[in-house]
């Protein structure tokens, strides 16, 4: 009955308080947020080029499997000190954290030195499984 006379008297009223309380209800989902589950990955491939002035390294890297397609990108590093004894060239091996949305190398290791990509996709068949442990 009360809310028979609340809308006779203000519709608009009654409409934006019930369009106020489905937006903060909607509020407190789960969807989309980062910090969840953390997950680590194996990673092999060649130095292309040093950022470490925006603590980036580009590494033309074999398929990462459950992860990502061999391709060559930019992967962000947390701590520039990673960097330190990496040249263009470089063949390394390192280890992806993954906390989705974001992904940083979290190590990273000179194996030896390669001169060519297609060299090392060739050889990504031969890596073990993507994921080495979840924490």
């Amino acid at each position: 009955m009360l809310m028979n006379r609340l809308a006779r008297k203000n519709p608009t009223h009654i409409l934006l308080t019930l369009l106020v309380l489905s937006c903060a209800s909607g509020c407190g989902r789960q969807e989309g947020k980062p910090g969840g589950a953390v997950q680590y990955y194996e990673l092999k491939g060649l130095v292309m080029a040093l950022e470490p002035s925006r603590n980036r390294v580009v590494i033309a890297h074999a398929e990462i499997p459950h992860f990502m397609k061999a391709m060559t990108m930019s992967f962000t590093v947390k701590d520039t000190s990673l960097l330190q004894g990496i040249e263009v060239g470089d063949s390394v091996r390192g280890v992806l954290e993954v906390r989705r949305p974001d992904v940083w190398l979290d190590s990273l290791t000179v194996v030896g030195n390669m001169t060519s990509p297609k060299k090392l996709i060739k050889n990504s068949s031969h890596s073990s499984p993507g994921v080495i442990r979840e924490a």
